[in-house]
């Protein structure tokens, strides 16, 4: 299977020639395929940002190459407004980027300017607000009536209605309380089994991306440290934090649980895995 996305020694510089010269991205290899659900993680200036905006044509590289479905996204007579419409991408909090009429309309700009038929558009419009949890009698309401976490809902339905073959979402549950944060990663999840897309998302928290996410890129100093499924990548918990990353909760409890002494794993990460590796604890010692 070819890879949907292929970064290939992928620097991007800003501020070239200037005395703000910085790299924020270097010499990065990585390959995207069909389905992923891939969550990264790193601190802040780590260049998570950076990588994304790269992958819909946003940023053009400094050197090397992005390529979409094999082919070059910077070639002469590549189409980035076809890769925008394909790569679709939710940037950090995307209510404030809201600004038509209705929220119907606001969900309807991006397919508008895809040159699809009115009728495709309103199925789209109904699907997308389906898919982010919102009451479909909200369309005709002003978006800048609604609450902030309706707000957010709105925005992603606008990028989730162009239909992209890959959603990229920055930090999708930032500044949400816990039931918000919930509901937005099920909503993304549910979307991403109907949809059969692939998902990237950008978080500070390694809960969420433990919970939805079936591989993990971490990114440090501009560069991939790691690129794996969840598990691998949460069996180098120490690692995590010697490069100043906070592993789950959970891990951290079982990783001071083994430093105890107690014959438990270090790479648990859900409450399930938590359960279990007690239970068998529990039944080693009365066995």
């Amino acid at each position: 299977m070819d890879p949907i996305l292929k970064a290939e020694n992928l620097t991007y510089v800003y501020g070239e020639g200037t005395p703000f010269e910085k790299t924020a991205i270097n010499n990065i290899n990585l390959e995207i395929f069909s389905n992923d659900f891939i969550g990264v993680i790193g601190r802040t200036g780590s260049g998570k940002s950076t990588l994304i905006q790269h992958f819909n044509g946003i940023l053009r590289p400094t050197s090397g190459i992005i390529r979409y479905e094999g082919n070059d996204c910077w070639a002469k007579g590549f189409s980035r407004s076809m890769l925008r419409f394909n790569v679709g991408l939710v940037f950090q909090y995307p209510e404030y980027q809201l600004f038509e009429e209705t929220v119907e309309k606001d969900i309807a700009f991006g397919p508008s300017n895809m040159g699809i038929t009115a009728e495709e558009i309103e199925k789209r419009i109904t699907e997308s607000l389906h898919f982010v949890g919102l009451d479909d009698t909200l369309r005709k309401r002003s978006p800048f009536e609604l609450s902030g976490g309706q707000k957010r809902r709105v925005a992603i339905a606008g990028i989730m209605a162009m239909d992209p073959k890959v959603l990229i979402l920055d930090e999708p549950t930032a500044g949400l309380d816990p039931k918000g944060r919930d509901e937005i990663l099920q909503r993304i999840s549910e979307y991403r089994a109907e949809k059969k897309s692939t998902v990237i998302i950008v978080s500070h928290n390694m809960e969420d991306i433990s919970r939805v996410c079936s591989k993990v890129l971490v990114m440090h100093d501009s560069r991939v440290e790691m690129f794996a499924p969840v598990k691998e990548v949460f069996e180098r918990s120490e690692e995590l934090c010697a490069i100043g990353l906070n592993v789950p909760q959970i891990t951290r409890v079982f990783i001071s649980l083994k430093e105890k002494g107690f014959n438990v794993p270090s790479s648990v990460y859900t409450p399930e895995q938590a359960c279990s590796a007690l239970l068998n604890v529990i039944g080693g010692e009365n066995a």
